[in-house]
């Protein structure tokens, strides 16, 4: 279906409770991330005060919606509903069919500029937009953002331990061993049913480590932060898919996972952990029960680590999976020298930051963190 170019306030619907179900429906049957659903989403929008900005780009096909992006209109640029704090981004699409027709619905928009951020380039709906793009005749611009690691958590579980190096099944009989001499050891999981607002108090005091605090970046340093992740808890306990993990010793909690599980993926996205304890590594060893927990659910085949590639998430990771950013530019010679700007900008920040002392960054970070915050 050819669509010829309109203004985003043609093309964008206003929310409301009929469309928010069949969103999620879809994005549930599609086996699409839980930060695509209106759940999480709303969530964001009301910490980050983009409630009445949230608007959805949609595809039918005989009165059944097929397609669904979330995005955001302002000065002529459509943007997807993400920033520091977003995990994964990603067009819904029942098939190909519905992927392609909302590609092409997007970049039909008069403007012509598109931001989309956090998105996956192997994920499917995200390669028909990418390919669409790419044939658009539009300057565009894909840069990469990190490559966060997964553990592939299907086969034999004994298999996968002996799997890893012996210097680091060594490191990690070690660093379990002095943990266990210091303490008993225990590991749960809750799902938020009950307690949930003491379970986050008490993991965000976790995650709000030293280093963290100095640079803003803890939950609690930012009150859209925390005004997030304590709503969008409370909808994954609701919708059975949050996952709080607390690795404790001696009954004091010395490491915590912020986590969701969707279909066949635990998705781990927030950890903290007891700076006192450092020499215990509880990092490590709390990703390795983690895994073990993974390994331990039938449903689940892949742990998400999502972020950076850490080393205590290195340590047991099978792989990494890319992920990007995605800008598409009017198509005119304005559009051709708003590409160049970010680009060169982009340049000079990577030059600046790679030069400045780690006491600099923080420093930077945290301004940075309350500026947008």
């Amino acid at each position: 279906m050819r669509v010829a170019g309109k203004n985003a306030s043609d093309l964008l619907r206003p929310l409301d409770p009929d469309l928010e179900r069949q969103w999620d429906q879809l994005a549930v049957a599609t086996g699409s991330s839980p930060f695509v659903r209106p759940g999480w989403l709303k969530a964001w929008a009301g910490a980050f005060r983009q409630t009445e900005a949230l608007r959805l780009l949609t595809v039918e096909r005989g009165g059944e919606l097929t397609g669904v992006l979330p995005l955001l209109a302002a000065r002529g640029v459509l943007r997807s509903p993400t920033n520091f704090e977003s995990p994964l981004f990603a067009p819904i699409a029942a098939d190909h069919e519905a992927a392609a027709e909302l590609a092409e619905r997007l970049l039909a928009v008069d403007s012509g500029a598109v931001h989309l951020s956090a998105l996956r380039p192997d994920d499917a709906p995200t390669e028909v937009l990418l390919d669409a793009a790419g044939r658009s005749g539009a300057p565009v611009l894909r840069r990469t953002l990190r490559a966060s690691p997964y553990v592939d958590v299907t086969g034999d579980p004994a298999g996968f331990w002996r799997g890893l190096s012996k210097n680091r099944r060594h490191g990690l009989r070690r660093l379990r061993n002095r943990m266990g001499d210091a303490g008993e050891v225990s590991f749960e999981v809750h799902d938020g049913r009950e307690n949930l607002d003491a379970l986050l108090d008490e993991g965000f005091r976790l995650e709000a480590r030293e280093w963290k605090r100095a640079a803003g970046s803890a939950i609690l340093s930012r009150p859209g932060s925390t005004e997030l992740f304590t709503e969008a808890a409370r909808w994954a306990a609701e919708a059975g898919i949050l996952r709080l993990a607390f690795l404790r010793l001696a009954g004091r909690p010395i490491a915590f996972g912020y986590n969701v599980q969707q279909g066949s993926v635990l998705y781990f996205i927030k950890v903290g952990m007891s700076d006192e304890h450092l020499k215990l590594g509880p990092g490590v060893v709390f990703t390795s029960h983690l895994v073990e927990h993974a390994f331990a659910q039938p449903d689940v085949s892949c742990v998400d680590m999502l972020g950076e590639d850490e080393p205590y998430k290195v340590d047991f990771a099978s792989g990494t999976r890319e992920l990007i950013r995605l800008h598409t530019f009017p198509r005119s010679w304005w559009g051709g020298v708003q590409r160049a700007a970010i680009v060169t900008t982009a340049r000079a920040r990577a030059f600046v930051v790679s030069r400045l002392s780690d006491a600099s960054r923080t420093r930077l970070s945290a301004v940075r963190n309350r500026l947008v915050g």
